[in-house]
């Protein structure tokens, strides 16, 4: 009997030992999974973490870089406006100067018509001054062959018609010069004004297409803009410039005109005269032949 109640109790023990190591073995194993489970988590929260931090990082960077962009494209914009600003000082003091030199020349030109119709007319004087030099000196050996009366009449209606007929070329003849010189004066004072309007519109055009790209350089466009828009400008106003410029070469025309009109005139003065000089040498002739 005593030694059954020791193999119960020591049955029980045994089974109170076994359980016990079990649930050792069950928190153990439970205590694992957990600090496993813990390290999962910390090694996700890790992972999501340095990926957050990378993410930030790049985003910090590219940033960085915009702002750096932001800037140098700011210091270019600038430093393209400051070289625009220059280049459209330097375009209106071309612009300047050429008219000044147009200018100048417009009035070296005048200048030299004045010069050129002097010369002209100090060449006309001397020539007929010279020719009535040497129809004096006619008229004068004529007397000497005349030695009747109706012979010494004859001369002197030679000498009469003569003369009237020298007068009314060289009438014609100034007439006709003076008539041309108006026209070209005409002409020229319109020439002026359509180049002079012209040079004022291209004048007005260029700078219109200067402030035009200055405004906008400062608006905030970009340099390829400006500089796009600045060119398509200038280039109509180029344009423009140069349709006027054909216009006032259509002027040419009219002093051709002039230029006929004129030699049209001579001509006629001239024809005119010679078939008087012809018909009063024939009288002359038959006169002193008598």
């Amino acid at each position: 009997m005593r030694m059954k109640i020791k193999f119960l109790i020591l049955g029980g023990v045994l089974s109170v030992s076994v359980f016990s190591a079990h649930d050792a073995l069950a928190v153990s194993l439970d205590e694992r999974a957990t600090k496993q489970a813990e390290m999962q988590v910390n090694r996700q929260e890790n992972a999501e973490n340095r990926k957050e931090m990378r993410q930030t990082n790049t985003e910090e960077r590219q940033a960085a870089r915009e702002e750096k962009k932001t800037e140098m494209d700011t210091k270019r914009q600038e430093a393209f406006c400051d070289r625009f600003s220059e280049t459209a000082s330097k375009i209106a003091n071309r612009l300047s100067e050429r008219k000044g030199n147009f200018d100048d020349m417009k009035g070296g030109r005048m200048e030299d018509v004045d010069a050129q119709r002097d010369e002209r007319d100090s060449a006309y004087t001397e020539n007929r001054t010279d020719q009535d030099s040497r129809r004096s000196e006619m008229y004068t050996k004529l007397n000497e062959q005349a030695m009747t009366e109706a012979q010494k009449s004859a001369v002197k209606k030679f000498e009469d018609t003569v003369e009237t007929a020298v007068k009314v070329r060289r009438s014609a003849v100034d007439e006709a010069i003076d008539t041309f010189r108006k026209n070209i004066d005409s002409a020229l004072v319109a020439r002026k004004a359509s180049v002079d309007s012209a040079v004022a519109a291209f004048e007005d055009a260029s700078n219109t297409a200067v402030n035009n790209a200055k405004s906008a350089c400062t608006s905030g466009k970009t340099p390829a803009e400006v500089r796009s828009q600045f060119q398509s400008d200038m280039e109509k106003a180029r344009e423009k410039l140069k349709s006027d410029r054909s216009q006032v070469e259509k002027l040419r025309d009219d002093v051709k005109v002039f230029m006929e009109t004129r030699r049209t005139s001579v001509k006629s003065a001239m024809n005119t005269f010679r078939a008087t000089m012809e018909s009063a040498k024939l009288e002359l002739k038959t006169a002193l032949e008598g």
